[in-house]
């Protein structure tokens, strides 16, 4: 029989643990005020800051469910939180459109997803063995997503459509008609899954004393995901709502202002300076490294147990959209006659509206699992 002191995540009955029902019921308050009271109120509407970063309602609903999933490490409680937040979604537009149901539907997956990561990886005990491959193995296929979905933009010329509209945005490149970015990304990406494998495969142990590896960790994670926010704000551009109609359709647009905009008529950035499909990838291998130190430190090598704890929460990344890309697209759609689906321009919105929104509450979340690692050092001293 299990203890209650061996947190499982598939234990259902530990649910009932009153660390779970804690975490769940605040959890699911406030995602119940970032995903609706604050949008419906123009709280987070802040008109000054479109010009430097979008979406134009901000909200804070993904910082709320990694903390609070972190915390609760139950499966029961990811879901019921991740499922508040579905119904807290808040948008200005008729629920009755099928593009409201569709960016409904994307707010599920990208809540579940981030839900039940981070839930799954702050409570999972693992062998640093296991902890190496899990890094090489899931950053490894965020850069072949976000290659895959650049090459599919690339080879259909869809940022040819912001061109067209004196939209400046980055894309793959290609030399001589061959896509040689996309390549590049993509074999780096099996490259570190392979170098995490091997790494994997290894059986070591370390005597090691004092934080260090951990500091150097926890200082990597912070660059990686303050840097590209930074990076973002200061590489961008904004376009308004009728340029982006004639862009990728009024649909397509609408399907944006619900998801992430939560206004009638929002202003969308494209980023100029690095393929936007890029930037998550690259974010994930730097946080990678940061997490294989902190394993180093935790494990003692690789033959040791250790749980990721909090940083389980930087796993999701570009997963969740990659879904909604791959979901959303025209191949998929059409074999359901549907008459909405994603346009080949409109990738280059989802991913630059929710990289900006990810990465924001990731900072945030980070901030507040600092804050919560310092209280219980204090308490336990």
């Amino acid at each position: 029989m299990t203890e209650m002191t061996e947190t499982k995540f598939f234990h259902f009955g530990q649910f009932f643990s009153k660390r779970a029902l804690i975490a769940t019921v605040i959890g699911v308050g406030l995602v119940a005020v970032t995903e609706f009271v604050l949008p419906f109120f123009n709280i987070l509407t802040v008109r000054a800051l479109w010009d430097w970063f979008t979406p134009v309602t901000i909200t804070f609903t993904l910082a709320v469910i990694m903390v609070t999933c972190a915390i609760a490490r139950n499966i029961v409680a990811s879901i019921l939180i991740a499922m508040a937040a579905a119904l807290s979604f808040y948008h200005p537009f008729d629920s009755n459109s099928s593009t409201a149901g569709y960016a409904f539907t994307a707010a599920i997956i990208i809540f579940l997803v981030t839900a039940l990561l981070s839930g799954f990886f702050a409570t999972r005990e693992m062998s640093g063995q296991s902890a190496f491959l899990s890094i090489g193995i899931l950053f490894g296929i965020q850069g072949l997503i976000g290659a895959g979905i650049s090459l599919a933009t690339n080879l259909t010329s869809a940022h040819e459509a912001f061109f067209d509209y004196h939209v400046n945005v980055a894309y793959g490149e290609s030399v001589n008609g061959f896509p040689v970015f996309d390549v590049v990304l993509a074999v780096f990406s099996l490259v570190y899954m392979i170098a995490f494998i091997i790494l994997s495969r290894k059986r070591y142990t370390a005597s090691i004393e004092g934080k260090k590896f951990e500091i150097f960790g926890q200082i990597l994670i912070f660059l990686a995901i303050a840097g590209a926010l930074v990076f973002s704000i200061l590489s961008h551009g904004t376009y308004d709502e009728f340029t982006a109609n004639s862009i990728y359709t009024e649909e397509n647009t609408q399907f944006f202002n619900i998801l992430f905009e939560k206004e009638r008529h929002g202003i969308f950035s494209s980023v100029k300076l690095l393929n936007i499909f890029y930037i998550l990838p690259i974010v994930g291998f730097i946080i990678g490294l940061g997490l294989a130190l902190i394993v180093h430190q935790r494990a003692e090598g690789t033959l040791g147990y250790m749980k990721f704890n909090f940083e389980g929460s930087f796993f999701s990344l570009n997963i969740a959209v990659g879904i909604i890309a791959f979901g959303f697209s025209s191949t998929i759609l059409n074999l359901m006659n549907s008459s909405f689906y994603l346009r080949g321009a409109a990738f280059f919105t989802l991913f630059t509206e929710f990289t900006n929104l990810l990465l924001l509450n990731m900072l945030i979340a980070y901030v507040i699992f600092l804050i919560i690692t310092i209280i219980r050092r204090i308490a336990n001293k």
